[in-house]
């Protein structure tokens, strides 16, 4: 009958053990949890939460190595400008000597050893572009450049005399006459001229490097300018076979267009204006390049695929900044210092190239450090979204791992007290 005395089964202790096995299977967890600190230590634990736990874990991991990413590309760029600065103390010292070679109180063997110096100079740009690198990875050579955009051909007055007899500086239908230079201008962005066009370098030819002097002169028969071209990669000198006269007007006399399509008005000048002279400086067109063997430096600089910064650096040689034929001791017969000359309007549209390269790279750095804090700020919120996840709640496992102390040593003394029932039956043979 129901609650009788029963030798075969021992009821009362295989409900104590159903429960103690549960209470030590549950302390069992609760004791995994808090060595291991985490609430999910399996799938078992929370299916869905692993998997959510897992790919923000993934996401923070990524996020944390784009940061190292960052820092090894801010350091290359960092590499990078220290070198460009170099090079660009390298520049003004070359431009110094070319200022020293271009006063006519310097003979010409002043000018060769000055020359010899600048010459020196110049490897140590073509050493500096060779071997500056980062990791095995040069930086200056143009391996890495990859698109480079077009830059037109522009022309530029570096020196133009104030006249005599325009002192006030003169103007007439938007003309300033005060100047030798009165208005200066090309005739396309890369100043190409048609077959048959004068150029004095051959026709048909594009725009090439090169400085316009133009003099005023005293012919012995009226006053002119004579118009001097010196071509900065050949070192050839063309002097204009046309004397230009005064510009009282936009007479084709007073407008000289005999080299590289550059057109220049001519101002007002007289006697009094002889040994003026102006300068003009002009850099030829460099059309636009892409470069496949050549690609920019890609920087993973977030977690996701495709999440890059492209950075190209171009060559900082001499002859991508296209000084490599500086020649200060160069010459014309009417202009001892032309080359030193043409060597100042070189150096200076080299530094102006460094110079851009230098922002640019700046403003990189700048990029690179604002992509590290966002990388920094995600890793961080991404890893308390992992947290209250996956983390244990230490204190309310504490209290759950004390109560099932208790209950697991309740059960194991109950079971010994069910274990001991059963033997009350041998007192029926008594």
């Amino acid at each position: 009958m129901a609650g009788g005395l029963s030798i075969a089964n021992n009821l009362l202790a295989n409900n104590v053990q159903l429960n103690l096995n549960r209470n030590q299977e549950s302390l069992k967890n609760t004791v995994t949890q808090l060595s291991s600190g985490l609430r999910i230590n399996s799938a078992a634990d929370d299916p869905s939460g692993l998997a959510i736990a897992t790919n923000l874990q993934t996401q923070v991991d990524g996020f944390n190595q784009a940061v190292q990413n960052v820092q090894n590309a801010n350091n290359a760029a960092q590499v990078a400008l220290g070198a460009l600065s170099t090079t660009t103390d390298i520049l003004q010292r070359i431009r110094s000597l070319a200022v020293e070679a271009s006063s006519d109180i310097n003979s010409n063997n002043d000018r060769q050893n000055l020359q010899s110096e600048v010459s020196q100079l110049l490897l140590e740009v073509n050493r500096i572009s060779q071997n500056t690198n980062f990791n095995g990875q040069s930086l200056l050579d143009g391996s890495h450049a990859g698109f480079q955009g077009q830059v037109s051909a522009f022309v530029n007055v570096t020196a133009n005399t104030a006249l005599a007899t325009n002192g006030g500086i003169a103007t007439a239908s938007g003309i300033n006459y005060g100047f030798l230079a009165a208005s200066v201008y090309a005739n396309s962005i890369n100043f190409t001229t048609t077959a048959g066009g004068t150029q004095g370098l051959g026709a048909g030819t594009g725009t090439t490097d090169g400085t316009i002097e133009l003099q005023v002169i005293n012919t012995g028969v009226s006053i002119a300018v004579q118009e001097t071209f010196f071509d900065s990669a050949s070192g050839t000198v063309s002097v204009s076979t046309t004397l230009y006269q005064s510009g009282s007007g936009a007479a084709a006399s007073s407008i000289a267009n005999a080299f590289d399509n550059v057109t220049v008005q001519l101002g007002s000048f007289t006697t009094a204006d002889v040994g003026t002279t102006a300068y003009i400086k002009i850099s030829q067109n460099v059309a636009a390049l892409t470069n496949p063997n050549n690609p920019a430096f890609n920087f993973q600089s977030g977690a996701d695929e495709g999440d890059v910064i492209q950075v190209g650096i171009q060559a900082t040689n001499t002859s991508t900044l296209r000084v490599s034929n500086i020649n200060l001791a160069l010459s014309a017969a009417n202009n001892p210092s032309i080359g030193a000359e043409d060597a100042i309007g070189q150096v200076d549209n080299a530094l102006q190239t460094l110079l851009s390269q230098q922002a640019n790279l700046g403003a990189v750095v700048v990029r690179l450090n604002e992509d590290a804090n966002n990388d920094n700020v995600a890793a961080t919120n991404l890893q308390a979204s992992e947290s209250s996840i996956r983390d244990l709640n230490v204190g309310q496992a504490t209290t759950e791992f004390t109560k099932l102390q208790i209950l697991v040593q309740v059960g194991t003394s109950v079971l010994a007290q069910s274990n001991s029932n059963a033997q009350t039956v041998l007192g029926l043979f008594r």
